[in-house]
Order: C-alpha cells, then sequence, then structure tokens
C-alpha cells in the first residue's frame, strides 16, 4: 500500500469450548499495532459461541515507517485458557509512491481481476484510477475525484504503468512516462478466441505450466490493421473458433531507452481467475510472467532470486521459499533479525524449487546472501490445532460389577412362534371362506 491509501481489515473472532470458562468480561476490544505503537482500537462484544466480524479501518500515514512491517491484530485483555489464539500477525508493505498505476477506461472486471492478481503475484502496491464518466477521472479504491496533476504525478513515478479498456483515454497521463507500460484494449471483435500455446519468447518458460485446454476462450480480441511488427515479439496468439488466421494476443517490445513495452490485446481473460483451478493458475501464470517482464531490473543479479510463498504462517509450520530465478537453484544464506538476536541459517531448494525453514513464533526481518531480496516473515503464535482449553487426566472409577445387556430381537425365539402362528391363522380362515 502508499501512505495515502487506507487499510481495512475484516477481523473474525469468537468463543470455543465451554461456556463461561474463565473468559472474564465479554466486553473487550480488537487492537491493531506495530511493535509497542497501537494504530488503531475497536470495542467489540465476545458472543456466547459462535464467530462474528468487524472492520477496523485506519490511514496507512500512521504506521511509523515505509517499508515492510508487520502488524499485530489482538483481542485486548482477554482471559482464558489457551492465551495462543487471541492475536494473529498481518505483513504490509507501505511505499512512498504506487509501484503500478492501473488506469481503467471504463472500469470493468478486467481491471478489477488484473489489481488483485498483480498485487497478488508481483507482490508491489498497486494503484487503480477509472474513469466513471468521460472526462472525469476517480479515485478506484475511494470513487474521491483525482486531479489532473494527481494522475499524471502517478503515472510518472510508477514502475509500471497500464492502461485497460480504452487506452487513448488514459494517453494524456502515460505518454510522459518512460516506465514499463502495459497496453490492454478490450473493445476488439467479439466472439470465441481459444488461446493456443505460446510460441518461443521471453514468456515461454514462465508459461510451461499452463493447462491451455482447460481455459474459457477470450470473448473479444483487438484486430490490427497490420500485426506485423518487426519490433514486436509475440508471446501469446488465439484463433477464432480454433480456425483461421492466429491472431496475436500478447506481443513485447522494447523501444529506445530501455522503455518495455506489453500488449495484451484479449478481453474476457478475467474469467480464467474467476473460473478457479488450473483456470486461476493460467491466469496468475501470464500476469506473474508479464509484470516479471516488465519490472525485471537491468544487469545481472538484480532480479530476486527466491521469495517467501506465505509471509505469514501458523506456529508449527514452516516456511516456504520458492526459487524464481532462471539459474538452476542451489542453496542460499539467509539471515534473520527479531529484536535483538541474530539468525543465520541456509536455504537449500529440491527439484521442484521449494526450500522449508521452521522457525519459532516472532517476525524476522531477512535478508538473502549476495542479492537484493530482503522483506519480511512472521510466525504465529496461533495455530487451528490449538485446542479450547488443556486437557486434564483425572482418575476414572472401575467398571460396574453387573450390566445392562441388550438383547436384538433376532434372539428372542418367542417372536418367531407368533409370527408362524399369525400365518397359520390367517391361512385357515382363508380357506374356510374359500379363498385361494
Amino acid at each position: 500500500m502508499t501512505r495515502t491509501d487506507t487499510i481495512r481489515l475484516r477481523v473474525s473472532y469468537g468463543v470455543a469450548g465451554v461456556r463461561g470458562s474463565g473468559l472474564g468480561a465479554r466486553n473487550t476490544s480488537i487492537t491493531v499495532s506495530v511493535g509497542e505503537r497501537r494504530l488503531a482500537s475497536q470495542r467489540v462484544r465476545l458472543p456466547d459461541s459462535g464467530t462474528l466480524s468487524t472492520d477496523v479501518t485506519f490511514p496507512a500515514s500512521r504506521i511509523p515507517n515505509p517499508g515492510w512491517s508487520v502488524l499485530e491484530v489482538r483481542l485486548d485483555g482477554v482471559r482464558d485458557t489457551e492465551p495462543q489464539d487471541d492475536a494473529r500477525l498481518f505483513a504490509i508493505d507501505v511505499s512512498l509512491e504506487p509501484a503500478a498505476v492501473i488506469f481503467a477506461s471504463p472500469p470493468d472486471w478486467e481491471a478489477r481481476f488484473l489489481a488483485r492478481t498483480l498485487s497478488d503475484v508481483a507482490r508491489v502496491p498497486v494503484k487503480v484510477f477509472v474513469e466513471t464518466e468521460p472526462g472525469r477521472w476517480r479515485d478506484g479504491a475511494t470513487l474521491a475525484p483525482a486531479a489532473t496533476d494527481v494522475l499524471t504525478s502517478a503515472a510518472a513515478n510508477a514502475r509500471l504503468v497500464i492502461a485497460t479498456g480504452d487506452p487513448e483515454r488514459a494517453r494524456a497521463f502515460t505518454s510522459g512516462s518512460r516506465n514499463a507500460l502495459l497496453v490492454w484494449p478490450t473493445n476488439g471483435q467479439p466472439g470465441d478466441w481459444y488461446v493456443e500455446r505460446p510460441p518461443s519468447s521471453p514468456l515461454t518458460a514462465a508459461l510451461a505450466g499452463v493447462i491451455w485446454d482447460s481455459l474459457p476462450p477470450a470473448t473479444a480480441v483487438f484486430v490490427q490493421p497490420h500485426d506485423s511488427n518487426p519490433a514486436a515479439t509475440v508471446a501469446l496468439v488465439a484463433r477464432l473458433a480454433r480456425r483461421g488466421v492466429p491472431r496475436p494476443i500478447v506481443t513485447l517490445e522494447e523501444r529506445n531507452g530501455g522503455q518495455r513495452v506489453a500488449t495484451v490485446r484479449a478481453a474476457g481473460l478475467w474469467r480464467w481467475a474467476f473460473r478457479g483451478g488450473a483456470a486461476q493458475e493460467g491466469y496468475r501464470s501470464v500476469v506473474a510472467a508479464l509484470a516479471d517482464w516488465l519490472l525485471r531490473e537491468r544487469g545481472a543479479g538484480a532480479r530476486e532470486r527466491a521469495v517467501p510463498l506465505a509471509l505469514e504462517v501458523a506456529n508449527g509450520l514452516p516456511l516456504v521459499w520458492r526459487w524464481t530465478s532462471e539459474d538452476a537453484a542451489r542453496p542460499l544464506a539467509v539471515t534473520l533479525r527479531t529484536g535483538a538476536t541474530t539468525r543465520t541459517d541456509t536455504l537449500r531448494f529440491d527439484a521442484a524449487g521449494r526450500a522449508e525453514l521452521l522457525l519459532p513464533p516472532g517476525a524476522y526481518r531477512y535478508a538473502l546472501s549476495g542479492g537484493p531480496e530482503q522483506g519480511v516473515v512472521a510466525v504465529e503464535t496461533y495455530s487451528e490445532e490449538w485446542l479450547p482449553r488443556a486437557p486434564a487426566l483425572s482418575a476414572q472409577p472401575g467398571e460396574a460389577t453387573s450390566r445392562f445387556a441388550s438383547i436384538g430381537l433376532r434372539d428372542r425365539w418367542w417372536l418367531f412362534v407368533l409370527a408362524i402362528a399369525a400365518l397359520a391363522t390367517e391361512w385357515a380362515l382363508r380357506r374356510r371362506q374359500g379363498l385361494p
């Protein structure tokens, strides 16, 4: 997030175990803090059973220092038999300027899914501006009006500028930027456009695991009169109804001055993420590959070699790192600092490019040796496996000398005698009446 954003946390809280087992007062508060500094507090009342949810909102400017921080969300003043499940940790990166800015005109599902996925896979703060009316731009989160100088400054300071919908509507803000640019027009020729396996390009290796037959078709493709651009590299193509001429839908271009430009001419790719499963992973792979190619710094060793899959893990679970560099995976030394304690360990990656590191609960600032990789990870005291209260063993009385034994109906012989007698009586009565 950026310093001007508002942090909104949805917090769930509840009670488990025996009612009235030393909880104390039901009126308590949810507090959010960084270290010893309290950022927000909200009064809540614990239910008798079950789970409730509430929203805690506060400006990101309350966080004292920009960069990575670990927020602690805690039920304040609760006294119960299991204190390890009263707090959760949440890692957040607050920057002075957004790393990626999206100009959506008009705002649609494509821009919404792109912003959510980009912030997830690229781990950068994303700012969204939408044109709700001709010539009127608003903040995508709060819908507050955005002035022209704000839009121009955001585009000039962002490392990645994205224009979706009708890119010409945002040209006044994006034309002066010399940073990476992603153009995504969605006003194309409608139809069922099926994406084919990628040809040789800088994105081929990143898209090797996508199951292309499981992806729904794109709803439209922006077809240019002349698709052949010698300066552009085609990364993905699509065919209308799996027939006809293949049309490029993703092209990569490196212009003079080192500016990288990617163009996506397909609309409806958000349906990949909406479907879930293999289609969702395919959408994430395409967005991650584009962001990686656009945001990659020049020079060897500037790119992240390994990143943690999750910044927060529950107590007892290992932190998992994933190898992301194109080079072969190799062991990396990692330094972790928490308070006045410094720990050095080694990440050893397996054949799948994954490394695990088991740490005690706490918030750690990590740095990988020989590279720019650094950030924060947190191991919580919370775990879903904690019981509501501690188990206790006590003496049990011995077994009773006499026990009531139940007997099944099939073991009662006189029931069979009654059934046979009833059938015989029915047969005799029917014979006397002349019935068969």
